[in-house]
């Protein structure tokens, strides 16, 4: 077998899904081409995991996310209605002169 072939079969090898023969033959091949050897030895080590988002990113926890939705939303709510008090207001007052 050609070191293509050996490359093509060395993740069928390593999960142990090859027949006897075969694993026999592999065994062979790695012990003897160096290169086919140390792509072995790099495939068989577990890749490490990437840090997930929320350990790059402090997270804040669930009741700190609603305080500050809150604040925002009634914040918002607060500045409308004093906004509509005081449209009113003017036109109370311009009504009261009026007269």
């Amino acid at each position: 077998m050609s070191c293509y072939l050996i490359k093509e079969l060395l993740p069928l090898y390593i999960e142990g899904d090859c027949n006897a023969d075969t694993n026999q033959y592999m065994a062979g091949h790695l012990h003897t081409c160096e290169n086919c050897n140390q792509l072995y030895e790099e495939m068989k080590e577990p890749l490490p995991f990437i840090k997930p988002p929320e350990d790059l990113m402090p997270s804040m926890d669930e009741h700190e996310e609603k305080r500050k939705f809150e604040k925002r939303y009634y914040g918002k709510l607060l500045a409308r209605a004093c906004f509509m008090f005081g449209i009113v207001y003017v036109i109370m007052i311009i009504l009261y002169w009026v007269k």
